[in-house]
This record gives structure tokens, sequence and C-alpha cells, in this order.
């Protein structure tokens, strides 16, 4: 590859033709597409996951949103979440504004993750263009000042800590126990329980936090 591209994967299961074809014609990108573990893009050392608004409200329904962001924010690679859809997408759907705010907030201050916004793959392009765009223009900036990634251990007690009355060592004996953070997220208050230092009335707390 020409060393003066930038380089975008994407996952082979990405189904967004419009996206790829606005950027496709940038001459200064590489676009690759791959099957990717985790998140729908990637540029430099970001995952990039991309869901429409309504793929959001029926994740967050059904109770798969947090732990796919667990899954996603504890990898090593630095993430976000990129949201594409206007609110005329979930007209029919019974959610409040509220309670997807609430989702959005938790997202960025609970699991440390940007959060970018656009109306369409046509602005969603143009987003991912000036990410990818920034990202590399600032790659020798990053490697001069020894920036390292985060190990991930590190990332999933932070997120693990985020919790009702969960501190540095019950976040340690949580990993411990459950072996990973998605599992945390989807344990019963029975099996919470099971964990010293949690308490019938922490449990609750804990699920309710992650399922109200």
């Amino acid at each position: 590859m020409n060393k003066n591209l930038i380089e975008i994967a994407y996952d082979d299961r990405e189904h967004a033709e419009i996206l790829l074809e606005q950027l496709s014609l940038h001459d200064n990108l590489c676009l690759v597409k791959k099957r990717l573990a985790l998140g729908d893009y990637q540029i430099s050392n970001w995952l990039i996951e991309r869901k429409t608004l309504l793929d959001l409200v029926i994740s967050l329904c059904d109770g798969r949103l947090f732990s796919q962001v667990a899954r996603l924010s504890a990898c090593d690679h630095n993430t976000a979440l990129l949201i594409e859809g206007s609110s005329r997408d979930i007209a029919s759907y019974d959610i409040t504004r509220e309670a997807l705010i609430g989702a959005l907030c938790s997202i960025s201050i609970n699991f440390n993750m940007p959060i970018l916004r656009s109306l369409s793959q046509a602005e969603s392009a143009k987003i991912l263009y000036f990410c990818a765009k920034q990202l590399y223009s600032r790659e020798t900036e990053l490697k001069l000042n020894g920036r390292k990634p985060k190990r991930k251990k590190n990332r999933q007690l932070f997120i693990l800590q985020s919790l009702p009355q969960v501190g540095p060592k019950l976040a340690k004996r949580l990993l411990n126990h459950f072996d990973n953070i998605e599992a945390v997220f989807i344990a019963s208050a029975e099996e919470l329980i099971k964990v010293e230092g949690i308490g019938q009335e922490k449990a609750r707390k804990i699920r309710d936090v992650l399922t109200s």
C-alpha cells in the first residue's frame, strides 16, 4: 500500500453501500475489506462500531446493548460508537427520549466511549473520513509522547468500578469470579451474591442500573 494513503478497514459483514461508495471517492484513502472480530471500521488503533438509531433502540430494549458495549470497550483498541439516523426512524417504538439519553450518557461516561452522530450513510462517510485524517495526522505526535493503549485488564476494572458500590477490590473479585465483564453484566442477582462483598441489596442495585 502507498504509505501516503490512509487505510480504513471495514468488516466484510457491514452493509453500508452508500457509505463505502462515498469513502471510495477519496483518492487519499485505501479501503480494506476484512473480518473484524469487533467493530465495523478500524482506523489506526481505533475501532468504530456503527449502529443505526433503530438498531440502538432494539438492542437497548432487548437488553443486548450494554453487553455489546462492554465487550467493545474492554478490547485493546480505542473505541467509539457511531449512531446513524433520525428520530423518525424510531417513531413507532415505545421508548422515551429520557431512556435513550440515559443510555447514551452511560455509554459515554461509564464506558469512556465517544459517541459520534450522523443522519445518514453519506454523513457517516464524512465523519469516518474526518476521523481518519485527524488520527493519521497525529500518529507521529502520539509516538513522540510515548502514549500507549491501556492494558486490557485495567480497562475492564475501570468499567466494573462504574457499577454501584463497586470499588477497586470488589471489581477485581468480580473479574476473577466471572472471568470477563460481559459475564458480570448478564449475571443474575443470585449469581452476583456468590461474590464476596456482594449482598442482596448491592446485587439489586447493580441489576437495577444495568436493566433500568
